[in-house]
């Protein structure tokens, strides 16, 4: 009896006693709490693989592209003869062809695996399980042509083991290995020997070109003038027979030189300002802030027109800015055909726009054809630099220039099965300003944020034929010599988008103009629908 008494004591000191209850309860919930941790790592990890896994899928697509071991010249080239094939491999295919899967998984593989491997797998571990599949092919046309571009679509998965597995079956964590699934990814890639590119040149003649740049005794001019030439040459001249560069016959080039203003096509003597003008403008005295003094255009062309720079730099800026009717200079843009318009601002070629030494000189022309390189370059070479700078001048008049299509039957989308490509390279070697001390003028500025660019592309975009793939219009800008700032940076920055460059020297400015034309390989880009095959 006395045994039974001190049991129930203690049992009823225990309940009673607090100490170490903590502990109990956190013993019983540490399994539970293991496992939320187990699924929250997890299940992140999971997460972040999978966009490393899908981000690595396309940057295989687009090196399976460049490297286009289904349609390139040279296809027993040394990575894919160094591929080991077996008798149970071949099946009914030749051997190179089964190098060239091999070639291709391997080239998948290796990308793939740099982007989820390092985080995913132990270090030094090689049991990885992954699997992809690739499929390649010369794109179909519209009517069921063969089209000299290709296409590839890659999918892969690969089987990712848990950090934190609890066992199997206990439902507090996820399996031993998980599946992880990249969505399908569609690369293309367009041969660029059939994209005929017509390339407009807008370049910067104003009297600042013939200074030199980046500490170096060369003038700007002659620079740009090297660089125009290696152009030229390349675009119409060679037959580049590095793998998937053959130049397409159909280029042409011209060329827009502008100062304070810009040539149209058909009077050399002439120097055009290719807006849209106010009659009249009313403005504040300067000196009596009550009187009010109206200005005619008439008046303002005088003084541009004028042989000698002789008016108020300051106020012409002013003035200028107000003459121009943005809207209506935007609306204008829909009126292009490639022939001269009647511009109210017209006056003979002076000190403010490309000197009078050019008069009997174009310095602006088209177009220059297969072959006919030394006649551009030489053309471009008369041209000599002096005046201002308005940069959208050039731009405006060049672009209405590009609206003329080539004229040759062979040319045209309907024989080459592809658009031309055409594209606008504007070159300034400084803000638009009257002189280097003037505040700069905000003309191009503000055509630019009011939609000049967008709306030019529109128009030169109207000439490609929908039947076939479209090539939209691309405007370039380098900036030449100096350090673009303030709201005319920002405004060419949103024209051109991710073909804005900076160039201080001769090799920087050729590697620019190759980059906004494209004469740099391209190695593909992303579709986001399947790709229609051509079968025989």
């Amino acid at each position: 009896m006395m045994k039974i008494k001190n049991y129930t004591a203690l049992l009823h000191r225990f309940y009673r006693n607090e100490r170490g209850a903590y502990t109990v309860m956190m013993a019983i919930m540490s399994f539970g709490l293991l496992g939320i941790v187990a699924l929250t790592v997890d299940g992140s990890g999971m997460l972040l693989d999978k966009a490393r896994f899908s981000q690595g899928i396309e940057q295989a697509g687009l090196a399976l592209m460049a490297e286009n071991n289904y349609s390139r010249t040279n296809k027993e080239h040394e990575d894919v003869l160094r591929q080991t094939v077996t008798e149970d491999e071949l099946g009914s295919k030749t051997k190179l062809e089964v190098q060239k899967e091999k070639r291709d998984q391997e080239l998948i593989r290796g990308i793939v695996r740099h982007y989820y491997y390092p985080s995913t797998y132990f270090k030094d571990s090689k049991d990885i399980k992954d699997d992809y599949d690739s499929i390649c092919g010369k794109l179909k046309g519209p009517n069921g042509e063969q089209l000299k571009s290709i296409a590839c679509e890659i999918s892969g998965k690969f089987e990712r083991p848990s950090w934190l597995y609890l066992g199997k079956n206990n439902g507090l964590s996820f399996a031993e290995t998980t599946t992880i699934n990249a969505n399908k990814i569609y690369v293309q890639k367009n041969l660029d020997e059939i994209i005929p590119i017509d390339l407009m040149l807008v370049t910067d003649l104003s009297g600042s070109m013939n200074s030199s740049v980046g500490g170096y005794s060369t003038a700007k001019i002659s620079i740009l003038r090297d660089v125009v030439s290696s152009i030229a040459e390349e675009l119409l001249e060679q037959n580049n027979t590095e793998e998937g560069k053959i130049i397409s016959k159909y280029n042409r080039i011209g060329f827009t030189s502008f100062a304070f203003g810009a040539q149209q096509q058909s009077n050399s003597a002439k120097c055009y300002l290719p807006y849209e003008i106010k009659p009249s403008i009313t403005v504040r005295n300067n000196y009596y802030y009550d009187y009010y003094t109206t200005i005619r255009y008439s008046e303002l062309l005088s003084y541009i027109g004028s042989s000698q720079q002789r008016y108020s730099y300051a106020t012409l800026a002013q003035f200028f800015d107000l003459f121009v009717d943005y809207d209506k200079t935007i609306d204008s843009i829909d009126s292009f055909n490639g022939k001269d318009f009647n511009y109210l601002m017209t006056f003979n070629k002076n000190s403010w726009c490309l000197g009078s030494a050019n008069t009997r000189i174009n310095s602006t022309y088209i177009w220059a054809k297969k072959n006919e390189s030394a006649n551009l370059i030489s053309r471009f070479n008369w041209v000599q630099a002096t005046g201002a700078t308005l940069s959208s001048s050039g731009l405006l008049i060049g672009a209405n220039l590009l609206m003329n299509t080539n004229p040759d039957e062979e040319a045209q989308p309907s024989k080459l099965g592809v658009n031309t490509q055409r594209i606008i390279l504007v070159l300034s070697d400084g803000a638009d300003q009257i002189n280097d001390t003037n505040s700069s003028l905000n003309i191009t500025s503000n055509l630019i944020n009011q939609g000049m660019c967008e709306k030019i592309k529109s128009k030169l975009d109207s000439l490609q034929d929908k039947t076939y793939l479209e090539q939209p219009t691309r405007i370039g800008f380098v900036a030449f010599g100096y350090g673009p700032s303030g709201t005319q940076k920002a405004a060419w920055e949103k024209c051109v988008g991710k073909y804005y460059y900076v160039a201080n020297d001769k090799e920087e400015l050729l590697k620019s103009f190759r980059k906004i034309i494209g004469l740099v390989e391209e190695v593909g880009h992303s579709i986001y629908q399947p790709p229609s095959y051509y079968s025989n």
